[in-house]
């Protein structure tokens, strides 16, 4: 929509994006580095401090998408309290776990007044219904006051994958890698026989050769049905992964 150029960097490689930058810099009047801050299908957070000392030494703004992070971690108020860094452009939705409806761009003031007359996708657009305006603010307002149950969903996580033998998540995002579509296919049946809706991805959502189960944890998964999906991951999901996908998760 902003007819730039788009020019990726490896995932969660700040090396590659510094490189990037020092060549194409001159180039371009304007740079933005735009990133998740919790990514969707590792469930890892995405390095926002170093990305930050990168866009000021390149004089770039960095944008990041929190949408999987809002709620759920550095005590509910998303990834860029984790990092403990600043991000002058932080956007995203009000429909994971504050389970309303709608987005939200947080910037400055002058950032906020263009974006509202100058973004193609926002002009003669239809407002948010206040009835899901008010329930973001009150779950908001949950968030703010109960900073302990915004933390149930990543320590049922750690808890999951200590128990299923994986490495401990930095988000309530726990992908289980299996290799190929088919083994993934067989792992999310199994265990909706056992109760539990687990959705296979394959490609093209994930490179070839990653297809997985996502879990993703909330703070009202019970603790018994965590206890007893990890063991079942652990015994019979595991086993059907290739011996070098096991090893990489």
């Amino acid at each position: 929509l902003a007819r730039a150029a788009v020019m990726p960097f490896r995932h969660g490689d700040v090396r590659h994006l510094d490189a990037l930058l020092t060549d194409l810099r001159q180039r371009h009047g304007r740079a933005l580095i735009a990133t998740d801050g919790v990514f969707s299908m590792d469930g890892d957070i995405a390095p926002l401090r170093a990305l930050g000392a990168i866009a000021q030494r390149h004089d770039a703004w960095l944008m990041s998408d929190d949408a999987h992070g809002l709620g759920v971690v550095g005590g509910g108020r998303g990834s860029n309290f984790v990092e403990q860094t600043k991000v002058p452009l932080q956007m995203g939705t009000l429909s994971k776990a504050l389970g309303a409806y709608g987005g939200y761009l947080c910037a400055s003031a002058a950032v906020v007044e263009l974006i509202r007359n100058r973004a193609r996708t926002v002009i003669y657009s239809t407002g948010l219904p206040p009835a899901m305006a008010a329930a973001a603010v009150a779950a908001l307002e949950v968030i703010e006051s109960e900073p302990d149950y915004a933390a149930f969903p990543l320590a049922k996580a750690k808890a999951f994958a200590s128990i299923a033998g994986l490495p401990e998540p930095a988000s309530p995002i726990v992908p289980v890698l299996l290799g190929e579509p088919e083994a993934a296919l067989k792992a999310s049946t199994l265990l909706q026989e056992e109760g539990f809706l687990v959705v296979a991805i394959r490609p093209p959502t994930v490179p070839m050769g990653t297809a997985r189960l996502r879990l993703t944890f909330t703070a009202q998964h019970p603790n018994r049905e965590v206890e007893r999906l990890a063991e079942l991951v652990r015994k019979r999901i595991l086993a059907l992964a290739p011996a070098n996908t096991t090893e990489a998760q």
